[in-house]
């Protein structure tokens, strides 16, 4: 596995994250859980909360797929709101790069911190 130098974030995961609703039934709604939940204003906000509780040293490989190596990060997160979460971020590694790039972002089942 490739070990990273550093993260990539791009906004556009993190407006995903802040705007994606879903039917009800068919998986998490992202919006409600960060919006409502939560208590983010911006797409900003959430990935700056998730760097700021990153580091290179709490990855942890994953496997690999046909682009890379995939790793994981559970982090604590406290949104505006108040609530604290464990979120579950996932990452890859693309075969010859040593970037660490965002790929999704959803909390732990039974997460929430008191």
């Amino acid at each position: 596995m490739t070990s990273p130098t550093r993260f990539e974030f791009p906004i556009a995961k993190a407006q995903y994250l802040f705007n994606r609703a879903t039917e009800p039934g068919v998986g998490g709604d992202k919006r409600k859980f960060w919006r409502d939940v939560m208590g983010f204003k911006s797409p900003e906000a959430i990935r700056e909360a998730i760097l700021a509780q990153i580091s290179l040293e709490l990855l942890q490989p994953v496997g690999q797929n046909d682009y890379g190596d995939r790793y994981q990060v559970v982090i604590l997160i406290t949104g505006s709101s108040g609530i604290s979460w464990q979120i579950r971020t996932g990452w890859i590694v693309l075969f010859d790069s040593d970037i660490a790039r965002f790929v999704t972002a959803f909390p732990e089942r039974f997460g929430r911190q008191q």
